[in-house]
Order: C-alpha cells, then sequence, then structure tokens
C-alpha cells in the first residue's frame, strides 16, 4: 500500500495525523518522549494498557527486560527443529493432493504452535487462539457486534488467561508463564493485569504478523515466477528474500502514537493529545529510499525497512518471525515447486486496515 504523500496530513472522521514518508516515520517511532505508544484509554477493566507495545519507558525497560529472556538467541535457536518438525508434519497432510490453503494448513498452524509451545498453553486451543488473535487486530466497529463483541472476546481471552496463571502459580512448568509468573519487577511480582497484557501481547503478535508474513511471502514469490524458480535453485537466498517481502508487503501497515505535547512536525503543529498513524506499509515504499520501491527484488541491497518498528518499541519477536518464516518456506521449496493459486480472482482479504492479512490463498503445486 503506497500513497503519494510528502508531508504530513490531517484528515479522517476522527481528525488523526497520518505520516507517510519514511524519514518521518522512523522519527516519530523513534521519539517516545514526543510520541507516546500510550495513547489506549486506561480502562480498568482492560490489561491492554499494561502491554509491552503499550508503554514507554521507564515501564517499558522492564517488562521488555523480562520478556527478553524468551527471545535471547539460543532460545530461539533451540526452537529451530521443532519448527522444522511441525512444518514437515503439516506438509505430510496435504503432499498427496496436490493442493492447499496456505493460510489455513501452514501460515497459521505453525505460529500459533510456536507461541503455544512458548507460552505453555494446549495446542488442542488453536481454534481459540485464532479466532481472538483476528478480533484484536481489528477496530471494535469492524468486529461483529462491535465495541461490545470487541468486549466480550477481551474477556473470553483475559478468563482463558487468569486460569492459566493461576494454574502455573500453583504448578510452575517450563514455560514463558510460569517464568512471569515468578519473575520480580522493581521487588514485586507482576499482577495478574500485567501478566494478562503479556499473554495476550505474545499471542497476537507471535502469530497474527508471522501468518501475514508466511502467507505475503508465497502470494509475492507466486506473482514472481522467477523469483519462486530462483528460490527452488538458491534457497540461500531465501533470507533475503523474506526481507524484501517484509518490505514490499509489510504485514503490518501502521502504528498508532499520540502527541505528549504541541510539536513541529514538516512544519505542520502537531497539538498535544493528537494521534498519530505512521504508516509503515508507505515508508517501505518511499523512492527517497528504496530505489524502485515498487518492484519487488530479491537482489535489493538496501534492506532497511520498517516493518519491525524502530527505536525502544522495535520488535522483540523479529527474529522468532524470520526464522519461523525461513524455515516453513525453506521446507516447502524443498518439497514442492510450481506453485500457483487454484482460482483466478482477487484475494479473499482480513478486513482490517492495521494489516496486509490474506484470508485464504488456495494453491496447487508440483512434488519435487
Amino acid at each position: 500500500m503506497v500513497y503519494d504523500a510528502d508531508f504530513v496530513h490531517f484528515f479522517g472522521s476522527k481528525g488523526t495525523w497520518h505520516v507517510f514518508r519514511y524519514d518521518d516515520v522512523q522519527s516519530v517511532l523513534s521519539d517516545y518522549e514526543n510520541f507516546s505508544a500510550e495513547y489506549l484509554p486506561k480502562v480498568e477493566e482492560s490489561p491492554l494498557t499494561e502491554a509491552l507495545d503499550a508503554n514507554d519507558p521507564p515501564y517499558h525497560t522492564k517488562l521488555r527486560s523480562l520478556a527478553s529472556k524468551a527471545f535471547t538467541p539460543k532460545a530461539i535457536e533451540d526452537m529451530k527443529p521443532w519448527i522444522e518438525e511441525i512444518t514437515n508434519e503439516l506438509l505430510d497432510q496435504v503432499t498427496d493432493q496436490g493442493e492447499m490453503d496456505i493460510v489455513r494448513d501452514l501460515a497459521t498452524p505453525v505460529p500459533i504452535q510456536v507461541i503455544a509451545k512458548m507460552l505453555g498453553v494446549p495446542y488442542k486451543d488453536r481454534e481459540k487462539f485464532k479466532y481472538w488473535s483476528t478480533v484484536f487486530v481489528k477496530q471494535p466497529s469492524e468486529v461483529e457486534g462491535g465495541i461490545e463483541g470487541y468486549l466480550l472476546v477481551q474477556q473470553e481471552m483475559s478468563q482463558y488467561f487468569i486460569e492459566m496463571i493461576a494454574t502455573r502459580q500453583e504448578n510452575p512448568t517450563n514455560d514463558l508463564i510460569s517464568h512471569l509468573v515468578q519473575a520480580e519487577i522493581d521487588g514485586g511480582k507482576l499482577s495478574t493485569k500485567e501478566l494478562l497484557a503479556f499473554c495476550i501481547t505474545l499471542l497476537i503478535a507471535g502469530n497474527e504478523t508471522t501468518t501475514n508474513l508466511i502467507s505475503n511471502s508465497l502470494f509475492t514469490f507466486m506473482e514472481n515466477p522467477k523469483v519462486q524458480e530462483h528460490l527452488y535453485q538458491h534457497p540461500k537466498d531465501i533470507a533475503k528474500a523474506i526481507e524484501e517481502v517484509l518490505r514490499y508487503r509489510s504485514p503490518i501497515l501502521y502504528t498508532t502514537r499520540i502527541a505528549t505535547k504541541d510539536i513541529q512536525l514538516r512544519g505542520q503543529l502537531i497539538k498535544k493529545g493528537d494521534l498519530v498513524n505512521t504508516w509503515i506499509g508507505s515508508a517501505n515504499r518511499d523512492e527517497s529510499v528504496f530505489e524502485n520501491p515498487d518492484q519487488f527484488d530479491i537482489h535489493r541491497t538496501n534492506l532497511r525497512h520498517t516493518t519491525f518498528g524502530h527505536g525502544v518499541h522495535f520488535c522483540i519477536g523479529a527474529p522468532l518471525a524470520r526464522l519461523e518464516a525461513n524455515i516453513v518456506l525453506r521446507i516447502l521449496f524443498e518439497r514442492f515447486k510450481e506453485f500457483q493459486l487454484k482460482f483466478d480472482g482477487p484475494l479473499t482479504m482480513n478486513q482490517t486496515a492495521l494489516m496486509f492479512s490474506i484470508k485464504e490463498l488456495p494453491v496447487i503445486f508440483q512434488k519435487r
């Protein structure tokens, strides 16, 4: 998604500022003192206001230090054999059919199994996980039942994790929830609300965006048959192809900040309390930064996309998302070739402005 905009614009029914250019997006995302991530209303009933990505330093720093222990290079590397195993198991189920839905059969179940394993929750609840995370990346107005439907889903998810947290407090195991239950911050334990925020954030961020990355990657490769053939022959290039997908078809299209004081940006006066949407998808297509930005090029040397954010809020799960996508695509190309869309026509998309999110991606393929 590209916006032909040179500066900063104020529009929309709710009067929000929109920032499109690469340098401006980077500037806003890195300046948490003037553009805060704490834009959500502090609703007592909602645990989301305690979430890692909804808070700024110093509280954010403390939360991130706890979460980072689950995302160390060793912890992520240790998951590699297991991700390979579940990917092969999923592909075993479709290999003789010559067709599958990439979203349903692969891009959705892999990330959900990974985050379920990290959190220590049963994979049998995967349908709940997927439904909850799909709702949470929408605006309340986009959810069936509106704000009431949105809050109901939040309550369901909260109750589920409250029970899981209570179980781990009684019987801790070797999983992330157990680690967080036992962790201390400023000499005290995390509150139930803080623990809930961790669980919900990791559930949503840990599967929805990675699902989009995997499905967006294969769709993009099918749009570019020469790229697809190149990756069959040169699997070592899958890693940089993923980086170009992250730039070219960003899973996350924008993120929101709130101005903490009156401030000038590109000659525009943004007032204290104004919301600012930083359009990541547009920044990644900025022609002043990326040559031929609307062209998908796996040989591109400028990989400075801003898909995972910038500054203190840079996505803590970025290495895991990259690993999952790399493993899934590598094994996919080791086993199959000549991927094509099963039907002509427009894609079926999830209805959310926040993400480029494919709902269904039916494909046919040949065995290698």
